[in-house]
């Protein structure tokens, strides 16, 4: 996914706001889930459960980031996701996520057909 820095994302001097990288991610996985239909509804949905990241080099205002994902792990219960964000090709952001699949406020199994996906 692609994404441009706008003055909201960034603080007084055009920076990126540390939170706001997390923030693209998240962006990311959705889009992901609703390229592929899969609905995120009281009847299933993941939540992050972990999260370590390291930031590397600074955005600024009117930048253009490469948001990209890759599955790492897959359980019965939980995905762990690496996202990595580009700068005219060059890394500045790398998060590991662990996410799982929750039904009505319980961690569940991930249905086959939402499994499917990151395999």
């Amino acid at each position: 996914m692609q994404t441009r820095v706008y003055y909201e994302d960034t603080d007084a001097g055009g920076v990126v706001y540390h939170t706001n990288y997390i923030k693209f991610c998240e962006r990311a996985r959705s889009e992901i889930f609703f390229q592929n239909n899969i609905p995120m509804d009281e009847n299933g949905y993941f939540i992050v459960k972990s999260l370590s990241c390291e930031f590397i080099k600074s955005a600024m205002l009117g930048d253009l980031l490469d948001i990209k994902t890759k599955v790492i792990e897959l359980k019965k219960v939980s995905a762990t996701l690496n996202q990595t964000i580009y700068k005219n090709d060059i890394k500045i952001f790398e998060a590991n996520i662990t996410i799982v699949y929750m039904v009505k406020g319980k961690i569940s199994k991930i249905p086959q057909e939402k499994a499917a996906f990151f395999l």
